[in-house]
C-alpha cells in the first residue's frame, strides 16, 4: 500500500490512498482521483500504480510533463519520499512498505535535482528554480479505527481518556486509562513515547513502555482500545 500527500505551497491538501490492481490518476479532467484544478495541468496528466511489488508513475502524454524529484519522466518506479510535480501541486510518495526513511537522503535528491535543471531548460518548472530545502510531516495513521490521519504539528500530543487529551481513548478498557496515558513528544528531528498515568501501559511494537521509548517511522503504537502507526514522511518547500 502507498499513499500520495497533496501539497500546494507547503500546505497539504489531503491524500491519495493506492492499492494494488486501483491505479490513481492525477489531472484537470473531474474524472481523475487526484483533480488538480489548473490550466497548466492536463486533463490525464498522470497515473500511479502498482506493477507487482514496484509503485510506478507513467507521464500520460501531458502537455508540460511529470517531474519525479525534479526529474522530467515518461515511466519511473517511485520510492519512499520521492516528489511528483504536476503544475503547481507537489505529491510526496508515503511508500507503506518501505523499510526505512534511510534510503532516500535529502542531500542525494537536492543533488540530482540541481543537476536535472542544469541539464534540461526546456522543462517548464511550475517552482522557483531555488533547491529545495526539507520540512516533515509526520502523522499518525489509525489502525483500530477509521479515524483520519492525526498530524503531529504540536510538541506534545497527549493520549488519554480526559475529554482534554489530542487523542481521547474511548470504550470499556479506556477506564484504565490515564489523563494522559501516554504522550509523544517531539524532540529534534525524532519523537519519544513518554508513559502519563494509569493502569494502561504504551507498548511500542508489542514491547512495554514503562518509562519513555524512542519512536521511529512505522513504529506501532498500542494503548488499550487504541492502535496507530508513526509515519515520518520528509517533503520538499521552497
Amino acid at each position: 500500500m502507498a499513499r500520495l500527500i497533496v501539497t500546494l505551497n507547503n500546505r497539504v491538501l489531503g491524500n491519495q490512498s493506492v492499492a494494488s490492481g486501483q491505479p490513481v490518476t492525477i489531472g484537470r479532467s473531474a474524472d481523475n482521483q487526484i483533480v488538480v484544478d489548473n490550466m497548466l495541468v492536463s486533463a490525464h496528466h498522470a497515473k500511479v500504480n502498482f506493477d507487482g511489488q514496484k509503485l510506478i508513475i507513467t507521464d500520460l502524454g501531458s502537455r508540460n510533463g511529470t517531474l519525479v524529484n525534479n526529474e522530467k519522466i515518461t515511466r519511473t518506479p517511485l520510492s519512499h519520499q520521492d516528489w511528483i510535480t504536476v503544475g503547481k501541486h507537489i505529491l510526496i510518495v508515503d511508500l507503506h512498505d518501505s523499510l526505512s526513511l534511510a534510503a532516500t537522503h535529502a542531500e542525494q535528491l537536492i543533488a540530482r535535482s540541481k543537476a536535472a535543471s542544469d541539464a534540461d531548460q526546456t522543462i517548464v518548472l511550475e517552482r522557483d528554480q531555488a533547491e529545495p530545502t526539507w520540512l516533515s510531516f509526520d502523522y499518525l495513521s489509525f489502525l483500530s479505527t477509521r479515524k483520519e490521519d492525526f498530524e503531529l504539528t504540536d510538541p506534545v500530543v497527549a493520549i488519554g481518556k480526559n475529554p482534554d487529551a489530542h487523542i481521547r481513548l474511548t470504550g470499556l478498557r479506556a477506564w484504565f486509562a490515564g489523563t494522559p496515558a501516554a504522550t509523544i513528544e517531539k524532540k529534534g528531528a525524532g519523537y519519544t513515547l513518554n508513559r502519563g498515568n494509569g493502569w494502561l501501559l504504551p507498548k511500542v511494537n508489542g514491547e512495554a513502555v514503562k518509562t519513555s521509548h524512542p519512536l521511529k517511522h512505522q513504529d506501532i503504537i498500542a494503548i488499550g482500545p487504541l492502535r496507530c502507526q508513526l509515519r515520518i514522511v520528509r517533503r520538499p518547500s521552497h
